[in-house]
Formats: C-alpha cells, sequence, structure tokens
C-alpha cells in the first residue's frame, strides 16, 4: 500500500522539480514533468483508493 503513495509522492516531486532546478526556462522539459507528473500522481491516487476498497 506504501508504494502507490510514494508514487504518488514521485509525481508531486515531477511536477515542482522544474522550479528548484530551475530549468522552467526549457519549455520541452518543464511541460515533460507537469504533465508526466500529473499522470503518475492520478493513477497513484486511484490506484491507492481502489486497492484500499478491495478485500485480500
Amino acid at each position: 500500500m506504501w508504494q502507490t503513495w510514494l508514487s504518488g509522492l514521485i509525481g508531486i516531486w515531477l511536477i515542482i522539480s522544474p522550479w528548484i532546478y530551475k530549468f522552467d526556462g526549457n519549455n520541452g522539459a518543464l511541460w515533460n514533468n507537469i504533465v508526466f507528473g500529473a499522470i503518475i500522481l492520478i493513477l497513484a491516487i486511484w490506484s491507492g483508493t481502489t486497492t484500499k476498497n478491495q478485500k485480500p
């Protein structure tokens, strides 16, 4: 279960990393991080909520 939430944190990290590492001027890398970070975050939240509701 903790792996899914760790994946969510990685998604958040991808979204904010262009501003932390100061490569927000590079539009290609900026949007790549934002899009893939959002996809990872959404899938991690989805996986975490659906896995929680299933019975073992």
